[in-house]
């Protein structure tokens, strides 16, 4: 609840948080909360397809955390009929992870106070949140040194994507190779 998410941020603000990053494939992490949210999903006719594949340096239980509320939110504001499009990108210094919906879309002058704590757009009233998603994704991906970028189009939908820095390379590291 609002609680959890509020007692997370503060910790995470805190200099002294450690995370647990490893290396993990992108493809099945992100599978395992798909499948969650496509039950959902299908039953309001909203497609949900995970494209792309490789790994990924972060804390696990930290990704799953920020990919739920992305989904959620995707969820939320796309309409019945609509589609969710998970993409994993690698690149040589980061892997990206883009989460498209065919939503509703973000007016441009909201894009900048997103990841504002308690921010929402006011875009349907029947909408629930609290205004803590983005905030809270963005506090993990600060956690891991990358990015969040937003990117939408009114009544087209909405692209959040995730940047997570590429594990540094070492020569005590056990066989990590470049994909």
């Amino acid at each position: 609840g609002i609680v959890d998410n509020l007692l997370f941020l503060a910790r995470a603000e805190g200099v002294d948080r450690q995370i647990k990053p490893n290396v993990f494939g992108a493809r099945p992490a992100i599978e395992k909360i798909a499948a969650y949210y496509r039950t959902i999903a299908e039953e309001r006719g909203i497609s949900i397809t995970n494209k792309g594949d490789g790994e990924v340096y972060a804390d696990a239980l930290l990704f799953d955390r920020a990919l739920s509320n992305l989904l959620d939110n995707a969820l939320r504001f796309t309409p019945d009929g609509g589609k969710i499009t998970i993409a994993t990108e690698i690149k040589p210094d980061r892997t990206e992870l883009a989460v498209e919906d065919t939503g509703c879309g973000i007016p441009p002058q909201h894009l900048p106070h997103l990841c504002d704590r308690f921010y929402r757009v006011d875009l349907s009233r029947s909408s629930q949140g609290t205004g803590l998603g983005l905030a809270l994704v963005k506090s993990i991906i600060d956690l891991h040194g990358g990015s969040v970028a937003v990117a939408s189009e009114v009544d087209h939908g909405t692209t959040v994507t995730l940047t997570f820095p590429a594990r540094a390379r070492s020569t005590s590291q056990n066989n990590l190779h470049a994909i």
